[in-house]
């Protein structure tokens, strides 16, 4: 009888640890804001290579990871419309990529951060995919001489295994200065 009673004990707990589990993937599946994320997959392999290319002021890798129809967004100030929503730049991937190889023209040793946690891809319960980078951008300005160092946080939309948007946040006013510098007779 002691055996018997041992026995309903031990499965009455093995249902009992079972039951919050249940309830967290049904939570889980409702939360379409919800999902995962990796940092050992191909896509954040590919942003790796993609920002190691740019470093180098190679655009290879730009050019076969992005979209032609790329859509990007540059979140800095005085940079949105009148309904207060960010204004896209205009002209695709070739102008995209045109814009920040002018970096290289005006700021030398230009590096990024790649630590670990810098890079992560996110696959939404909805099915979008998303890699994200928060990281530090360094380089040297050629013609004010200042070492600048600006924190990015770029988002990268995937549609299959082109980058279709992206979005990056920075603070502008050590480019702007650098720009304004150039302009300089």
């Amino acid at each position: 009888m002691k055996k018997v009673f041992l026995s309903l004990i031990v499965l009455a707990t093995m249902f009992a640890c079972n039951a919050p589990e249940k309830k967290a993937d049904a939570a889980t599946s409702e939360d379409m804001e919800g999902g995962s994320y990796v940092s050992l997959d191909d896509k954040t392999a590919k942003v790796k290579q993609l920002i190691e290319a740019y470093m180098k002021n190679d655009t290879s890798a730009a050019h076969d990871l992005y979209a032609d129809t790329l859509v990007s967004y540059d979140g800095f100030v005085n940079n949105v419309d009148s309904l207060d929503k960010l204004i896209d730049s205009p002209g695709g991937r070739a102008e995209f990529i045109n814009a920040d190889m002018y970096t290289h023209t005006l700021f030398s040793d230009i590096t990024m951060s790649l630590k670990p946690g810098d890079l992560k891809t996110f696959t939404g319960n909805n099915g979008q995919v998303a890699t994200g980078y928060w990281g530090l951008w360094k380089g040297k300005g050629k013609y004010t001489n200042a070492e600048t160092k600006v924190p990015l946080h770029m988002i990268l939309w995937w549609k299959g295994d082109k980058v279709v948007q992206i979005y990056r946040m920075f603070d502008p006013a050590t480019l702007k200065a650098e720009v304004a510098a150039s302009q300089k007779k």
